[in-house]
């Protein structure tokens, strides 16, 4: 149980600090470009690897539970760490996912018109020969 009010205690420290409601140069740069996004991919990718530290942390504790299947603590921090895992989720699905695959489409696109103007030149210089 300690663990748990540790590691629910930490996440909700970061977010107070995270949270300081000016908006100064710094926030305005970080911010996102597209008004329909509501993150950075900063913090889209901050937000996936939280996922990822929640759900190290639930396994760890579900292998505790296996050692000891009758600690009522440890299932109730499994639960919990579940939920914030998938609560998590949701959020990057639903505000990240398509904004990531958007800018690989895009980098995808740039790379193919490099490609062809790159073509372009060697044939053009093929026939200037």
């Amino acid at each position: 149980m300690r663990h748990l009010l540790l590691t629910l205690s930490l996440f909700l420290s970061l977010g107070m600090l995270a949270d300081h409601h000016k908006k100064s140069d710094e926030n305005a740069k970080n911010s996102p470009k597209n008004p329909n996004h509501l993150m950075t991919f900063k913090k889209c990718k901050e937000t996936k690897d939280g996922v990822s530290g929640l759900l190290s942390l639930a396994d760890k504790t579900w292998k505790e539970i296996e050692e000891d299947p009758e600690d009522e603590d440890k299932w109730l921090e499994a639960a919990l760490l579940a939920d914030l895992a998938a609560n998590y989720s949701t959020v990057y699905d639903v505000w990240c996912k398509d904004m990531i695959a958007q800018r690989m489409k895009m980098r995808k696109m740039a790379g193919k018109k490099k490609n062809m103007k790159d073509h372009h030149h060697k044939e053009k210089g093929k026939k200037d020969s």
